[in-house]
């Protein structure tokens, strides 16, 4: 664990103001990011939904077809129909409504499956996906990389082409929610490191602008280093031996300037740091759910 404050390599690096991302961007010949009206504290500039194309063209994948908008669906059809393309299939990042909530509808409109991790999500000719599952779209290999840790369903998506469609395991900005109960900090730990050993490439995720390749290494390592720093941060406060309850610590962890609107993901992040502190005995906590130092 670390007491500094880790520093974000993409501070300096430009991005586009939030807010400023174009509806429709081509990220490259084969693959197209569409953001759905749904902006927010929590979703940053929206939902964004990746479509791949084979190499020829004539088929793609959706993944993460977002919430529920006619005018999302339109965005998503007009780049079809432009590239002359027809949807194969959808896949999901993981169950969070803002990125799978239309895709049963969008599966019944197109004619094509749904694919995930949980079950429960797979509709019409879909399937359950697994870790190391490879895919042919064309001449085009996607692989599956099993990224537990945001929640537990949680995949990510590799292409042949060096971009991984990153979901909620990473954010264009800031840092990503690890969300409680069903998120799991040692789990998110361990997901990332298996990103960074896939060696550098663009990342895409699931809100806000792409993580360039020159980036992506450090920004990874920046997540890690944070986790650790909110780690610290918990062990210190506690170190007054003035045993809290989770609320007060959040507050103290992330200080005034937090908005309200994200102090529920803030606490989620902070429940999954206290049980990974609790499972290694660090800390411990009473009948009256308040955490101190063992």
């Amino acid at each position: 664990m670390t007491d500094s404050v880790p520093e974000d390599p993409r501070t300096d690096a430009g991005l586009p103001a939030l807010g400023s991302l174009d509806t429709i961007t081509y990220l490259s010949d084969e693959l197209v990011r569409v953001i759905a009206p749904n902006p927010s504290p929590n979703t940053l500039d929206g939902t964004n939904t990746y479509i791949v194309f084979d190499s020829a063209g004539g088929s793609a994948l959706i993944i993460d077809p977002g919430p529920v908008s006619d005018t999302h669906f339109e965005n998503v059809k007009s780049v079809l129909d432009q590239a002359k393309s027809e949807a194969i299939g959808i896949f999901l990042t993981h169950h969070h409504l803002d990125h799978s909530e239309t895709a049963t509808l969008w599966s019944q409109n197109l004619g094509v499956g749904v694919s995930a991790f949980l079950g429960r999500l797979v509709f019409g000719a879909g399937r359950v996906l697994r870790d190391d599952d490879v895919f042919e779209l064309g001449k085009k290999v996607i692989k599956v990389v099993g990224t537990p840790g945001h929640v537990n369903d949680h995949l990510a998506f590799q292409t042949d082409s060096g971009h991984l469609v990153a979901g909620d395991h990473m954010l264009g900005r800031s840092t990503s929610v690890i969300a409680y109960p069903d998120g799991d900090l040692e789990k998110y730990m361990s997901s990332l490191i298996k990103v960074r050993n896939l060696g550098s490439q663009i990342i895409l995720p699931g809100h806000g602008p792409e993580i360039s390749k020159e980036l992506s290494s450090g920004v990874i390592e920046y997540y890690i280093a944070h986790r650790h720093y909110r780690l610290a941060q918990i062990v210190s406060i506690l170190d007054d031996d003035v045993p809290l309850h989770v609320d007060d610590l959040t507050r103290k962890i992330y200080g005034p300037a937090l908005p309200e609107s994200l102090f529920g993901p803030a606490k989620q992040s902070t429940r999954a740091s206290l049980t990974y502190l609790v499972q290694r005995e660090v800390i411990e906590v009473d009948e009256d759910e308040r955490y101190g130092l063992i």
